[in-house]
């Protein structure tokens, strides 16, 4: 499996990781959207060297209402529509990897009845009243740091002594050296040229999968030259001039959803303060 890793950044993070897989940790992943979490956290899977499946959990492929028989597995006539014997996450998981994506999207009642058989490994399949246990890495990802996650009640709280270890990965802005690179890896080399300055400056707020998607399309498009996309513009009515307020409003809200409506995160970035950025988008 090749990962991208020309910035000192990005090698520092698979050096991390690596020191994690010698001894099987339990990781936590968070970031932006986009940042190759996902990527990861299957390099993090194959570092392990555990000879057992690489299973990604989420609410792209578990039903709520099904969650904790598709989680514990269930036994022949343990409800009305359990015609057999099933395996669920943890049963398959055993001597590989379970990984849980966006750990804060997963309702907090199912974060709290996984919580113990994600730390023990133990678990009784519905309808069951023997105790399994299953050998797995764990590793999770989501978009905020682990502490702040559990502080806006998004993740139950005692999984902040569950994993090992919190790594941030830095967005794409913050990586500019595997910028390129990443887009001779995606486009095989087809462009004959590209704009390096305009590229390298872009901010790429959509990450390695807006670089990606922007090569993929242009490829698509026949095209051998390639250029950063047009940053988003800010909206200003044609009619007429917006004060310095309302400019400093419209680019507070602007980064405002790039953070996903954090303000802590998006104060930062803006150099301002909560309190300051509060006032600034309701005005």
């Amino acid at each position: 499996m090749r990962i991208i890793a020309e910035d000192p950044l990005t090698r520092e993070i698979l050096e991390e990781l690596r020191r994690f897989a010698a001894r099987r940790l339990r990781v936590y992943l968070w970031g932006e959207s986009g940042v190759g979490k996902d990527t990861l956290a299957l390099y993090y899977h194959r570092l392990c060297g555990g000879e057992g499946l690489f299973l990604k959990l989420g609410l792209h492929n578990i039903s709520t209402t099904l969650a904790e028989a598709q989680f514990f597995g269930y036994k022949k006539g343990a409800f009305s529509d359990a015609f057999q014997d099933k395996e669920g996450f943890l049963d398959r998981a055993r001597e590989g990897t379970l990984y849980i994506d966006m750990l804060e999207s997963l309702p907090m009642d199912l974060q709290a009845k996984f919580f113990d058989p994600l730390e023990s490994g133990r678990y009784t399949p519905l309808g069951s009243t023997a105790i399994r246990e299953s050998r797995f890495v764990l590793v999770a990802s989501g978009s905020l740091p682990l502490q702040e996650a559990v502080s806006e009640g998004k993740v139950y709280e005692k999984y902040l002594h569950l994993f090992h270890i919190s790594l941030r990965i830095p967005p794409l802005r913050e990586r500019k050296e595997d910028i390129l690179p990443l887009i001779l890896h995606f486009s095989g080399g087809r462009f004959k040229g590209m704009d390096r300055r305009g590229l390298l400056s872009y901010p790429w707020p959509g990450n390695i999968r807006e670089l990606k998607n922007l090569v993929e399309r242009e490829i698509a498009l026949g095209k051998d030259y390639l250029s950063a996309p047009e940053p988003g513009p800010l909206f200003f009515p044609k009619s007429e001039v917006l004060t310095l307020q309302e400019v400093q409003r419209i680019y507070a809200k602007k980064v405002l959803e790039i953070f996903r409506g954090n303000k802590t995160r998006a104060a930062k970035a803006l150099g301002i303060t909560r309190k300051t950025l509060r006032k600034l988008v309701e005005k």
